[in-house]
């Protein structure tokens, strides 16, 4: 199965993603430092500031009441508008920009913390509030929790400056994008390292001699709904290796399936027992994130700069924005190629010519250029700055691959089908003459 502490990993990083994950552990961080306090305050601590700073300490019974209830009462109001807050930039991001952009914005770590915050100090305001007592004719006030409540309601205020202006910086469509692509960009980035430090298995350019998928292979289907977010190839490989078996996985990470549709197939039929191993090496979620898959990011602009193109919205600006982020995610695929087949190591066997053990099924330069370039020729054909910005796009690309390469023509391919797309959507013969002229130095 794959591996527990992977699978605990995966585990936290949903929970971590959860709007509540943050509040919640911050909530009862304020819990436990109120009951630190109340144990300290038992000790005498409050005498002992009295002692010594005697000038920061509250002492009077009914202010410390009046302080305190007027801090719950303003911790629930910033609580009630800091909620608000979040959800209008959730329905402005769903409604503006798109519903995949909910949970990067859920996210957020730092708003997460603010509300954590607000909570915290809440309930450390309650707990204090609680402690004042009348015993006969002596009242007693925890000062030294009074003081901790004025600074963490001194905290809070800051903090929600801070929030203020983080979320109103949230909603701006240059700031989302540039997360969308640092968060890509930074994954590209690590499977460029990884890719380069791999030198036990290298990655294969075409299929392997001793490969060969063909009909009479075992078909084994999938057990749940969902999308595949994550598979343990190393596990896999190492299984494949010990039944003197090979597979192939049908299905690409962030694909959706549903359960009895095909999952993997493998060249010899394998008992109930691996085959239940085999299915547990497949992490199948309800959502997927750009930080699961790289190329999801690509989907993500994309569909910014469509929704900005439509006459609800009509920004123009906002796609042009789009397409240089692009640009720059696309200048990067060209330098990753993405693993396919996975062979036996030599830990695994020290024989000179490894078999090949796993294939799974990858998003090819070609597919991930169509699926971006698709919904620009359907819906934004017909505005010359669009087209002119993604035949200059095409024209960047096809510089910095390699000469010759497959890459080059699959880009040179798409901007002919573009241009054109845009030439039957155009009639005219000035910007016309701008196309065929952008399309002749490509």
């Amino acid at each position: 199965m794959i591996n527990p502490i992977k699978k605990s990993l995966y585990f936290f990083l949903k929970l971590e993603r959860q709007i509540a994950f943050y509040p919640s552990v911050l909530a009862l961080a304020g819990l436990f430092l109120a009951l630190v306090m109340i144990y300290l305050e038992q000790l005498g601590l409050s005498q002992l500031i009295i002692k010594h700073v005697p000038i920061v300490m509250l002492q009077s019974f009914e202010t410390a009441r009046t302080i305190l209830g007027t801090f719950i009462g303003g911790f629930i109001s910033i609580l009630v508008f800091s909620f608000s807050m979040v959800m209008i930039l959730l329905n402005q991001a769903a409604a503006n920009f798109s519903p995949r952009l909910l949970p990067g914005l859920v996210s957020n770590k730092k708003h997460q913390i603010i509300l954590g915050i607000y909570l915290a100090s809440l309930f450390f305001c309650l707990l204090a509030l609680m402690l004042i007592q009348s015993e006969g004719k002596e009242v007693t006030t925890p000062g030294s929790m009074i003081l901790m409540a004025i600074l963490m309601m001194a905290t809070s205020l800051t903090a929600f400056i801070y929030f203020i202006h983080s979320i109103s910086k949230s909603i701006q469509v240059d700031h989302i994008l540039h997360r969308i692509y640092q968060d890509s960009a930074d994954q590209f980035n690590r499977l460029l390292e990884g890719s380069k430090d791999n030198e036990k298995s290298p990655i294969l350019t075409k299929s392997p001699a001793d490969f060969s998928a063909d009909d009479n292979w075992t078909l084994y289907r999938a057990e749940t709904n969902g999308y595949l977010s994550a598979v343990d190839t190393g596990a896999l490989r190492k299984l494949m290796h010990k039944d003197n078996n090979q597979m192939q996985i049908l299905v690409g990470r962030s694909y959706y399936m549903l359960a009895g549709t095909p999952l993997f197939r493998t060249r010899k039929t394998v008992d109930d027992d691996l085959a239940s191993h085999l299915h547990k090496q497949f992490l199948i979620e309800s959502s997927v994130s750009v930080s699961d898959n790289e190329d999801l990011g690509f989907k993500v602009i994309t569909e910014i700069a469509i929704k900005a193109m439509s006459p609800g919205i009509n920004d123009p600006g906002t796609a042009l924005t789009c397409i240089d982020y692009l640009t720059q995610l696309l200048a990067l695929r060209l330098r990753y190629h993405p693993r396919e087949w996975f062979q036996d190591t030599a830990n695994d066997d020290e024989d000179s010519t490894p078999t090949t053990r796993v294939q799974i099924k990858t998003l090819d330069f070609e597919d991930l250029l169509f699926q971006i370039m698709a919904p620009f020729r359907t819906y934004c054909a017909h505005d010359i700055l669009i087209v002119l910005k993604l035949l200059h796009m095409h024209n960047n690309l096809i510089q910095i691959a390699p000469t010759d390469c497959q890459q080059q023509h699959q880009l040179i391919h798409s901007a002919q089908l573009l241009a054109q797309t845009a030439l039957n959507n155009i009639n005219q013969e000035p910007d016309q003459q701008r196309i065929r002229a952008m399309i002749k130095n490509i």
